[in-house]
């Protein structure tokens, strides 16, 4: 050190005369103190950028189920409006079929009511109604078959309504879509009758099929399948399947009865 209070640096290289260099201590305080705060500042900047990445992780979070509430309230936004149009247009026999497709779970816990029998020459025999014999129960009739409820979460199936007349069988039902990603398939409506068996209804081939991403409106009508009695109908069964043919809905919706 000089008599100044500087320092002296001398460094030599081979072949190469010594070199002095004279350095104030203060700047080597300087100097180590500017390293510090490097590495402090450094820190805190590290130590700001993953709250700020950590906050935002968060507020995606956030922002994804508040679109999917969102997409929740929209959809049943829709259907309330649907219903809201269904009230206003439909008239006294439709809104009872739809009390009637409401009212499936306290129906569905009763029996189909056995066809009636008629004695003839000692021996049981099925009765006449107007002229037509009613059919026998199948053989192996099990209850859950035509009663039983499927339902795999995939689609929604609600306002289902369905009226019998001379035209044939009008109807309808609103379809929605439980899944994130777009669905198809095709469905299949049954007549139910009252000694519990079981025969197709001939739809159109587009009539039930769907492909939705969200919600579907169905309603087609269809020729009542032949020999059936309309008085001898206690419902309609609709089965829902996916694209690869596996049944994802099923239920069977009474018949709203004549007062």
């Amino acid at each position: 050190m000089s008599g100044s209070g500087k320092l002296n640096l001398i460094w030599f290289r081979d072949e190469e005369p010594a070199k002095r260099l004279r350095v104030r201590p203060g700047w080597i305080r300087a100097f180590t103190y500017f390293l510090v705060l490097v590495v402090l500042g450094a820190g805190g900047g590290i130590f700001t950028a993953y709250e700020f990445w950590r906050r935002s992780q968060d507020m995606q979070a956030e922002k994804r189920d508040v679109e999917k509430r969102l997409n929740e309230t929209l959809l049943k936004l829709e259907r309330l409006q649907n219903i809201e149009k269904l009230l206003q247009t439909s008239d006294a026999s439709e809104m009872a079929q739809l009390l009637g497709g409401l009212n499936v779970d306290t129906q569905a816990g009763k029996a189909p009511q056995a066809a009636p029998n008629a004695k003839s020459g000692g021996k049981d025999a099925p009765a006449a109604k107007n002229g037509t014999p009613e059919r026998e129960r199948p053989p192996g009739f099990d209850l859950a078959d035509v009663m039983g409820k499927v339902d795999l979460g995939q689609v929604g199936v609600e306002n289902f309504r369905a009226k019998v007349d001379a035209k044939g069988i009008h109807y309808g039902f609103d379809l929605s879509n439980l899944m994130p990603q777009a669905l198809s398939g095709s469905g299949q409506l049954l007549a139910v009758g009252r000694d519990g068996g079981v025969i197709p209804v001939p739809t159109g081939k587009e009539d039930l099929g769907f492909s939705i991403q969200r919600f579907k409106q169905v309603s087609s009508q269809a020729a009542l399948p032949q020999g059936v009695d309309p008085g001898n109908l206690y419902g309609f069964r609709l089965v829902l399947s996916n694209a690869s043919g596996k049944t994802i809905f099923s239920e069977t919706y009474p018949l709203a009865q004549a007062q």
